[in-house]
């Protein structure tokens, strides 16, 4: 009787399986999630000081009245390993006939999955059945900044990557507003979805364990009155992925 009860549970147990199996639900996967190591970035503005000119500018008197123009941030690409393009441009403009200032940085950093420690230590060189970004957070650990930028953008793209307009290289998300000095120690989110544009940039580039680089612009804009863009941020970008590995 033990026996025939044992066949009949190991037959139900069989049949549970394959119905599984043709429902779409592989026996074969199970997920494990993978928080990649933190990219580090730090836009630094040098040190100027005063205010943009609140005096009527134009067009052909711009320098004169509003400043040189462009003034070069800290290259701190020899301090952080990651290349930096920082300025600040001071104008003129001509619908307000007041000054202005225009800053602009981009950097950009290689995500290496098979040189990750935590993606190594999670998925080792295993193949991968799926990869599904889930979250992409940030920190904003050390901040002088002497003004506020309304956000930075996160771009990713594929190796060699520097600019946002390089080929591959789609947006995913933008952060909050960065008050002058204020630095978020608790971990802010980026909000990913199937429609996030850079979702498959990474996900296909972690399939293949292959190198893909994270890519972190601004563009503040301060009007006349304001500071005259100064101080250093520093920026954290971890993303979190759920991966399936065969067994």
């Amino acid at each position: 009787m033990a026996r025939a009860m044992w066949r009949i549970g190991a037959g139900a147990a069989r049949l549970t399986l394959a119905a599984a199996i043709a429902g779409g639900c592989s026996a074969d996967v199970f997920d494990v999630d993978v928080a990649l190591t933190a990219r580090t970035f730090v836009v630094d503005f040098g040190s100027q000081t005063g205010t943009v000119p609140t005096v009527m500018c134009s067009d052909a008197v711009a320098q004169e009245v509003c400043g040189t123009s462009p003034t070069v941030g800290v290259d701190t690409s020899s301090a952080t390993g990651v290349p930096s393009d920082v300025q600040v441009t001071l104008g003129c403009d001509t619908s307000t006939n007041q000054c202005f200032a225009q800053g602009s940085a981009h950097l950009s950093q290689p995500v290496d999955v098979l040189q990750d420690d935590a993606f190594v230590t999670r998925v080792e060189r295993h193949a991968l059945s799926f990869v599904q970004l889930v979250d992409v957070a940030y920190t904003i650990p050390a901040n002088t900044l002497t003004f506020e930028i309304p956000q930075f953008d996160i771009y990713a793209g594929p190796a060699g990557s520097t600019r946002e307009t390089d080929p591959g290289v789609a947006i995913v998300g933008s952060t909050q507003p960065v008050p002058a000095g204020t630095v978020m120690t608790d971990a802010q989110h980026v909000t990913i979805n199937d429609d996030t544009p850079a979702r498959p940039v990474i996900e296909h580039a972690i399939e293949n364990q292959q190198q893909f680089v994270f890519v972190v612009v601004t563009n503040p804009r301060l009007e006349a009155g304001a500071p005259i863009p100064a101080g250093s941020v520093q920026i954290d970008v971890a993303a979190k992925l759920t991966v399936g590995l065969p067994r």
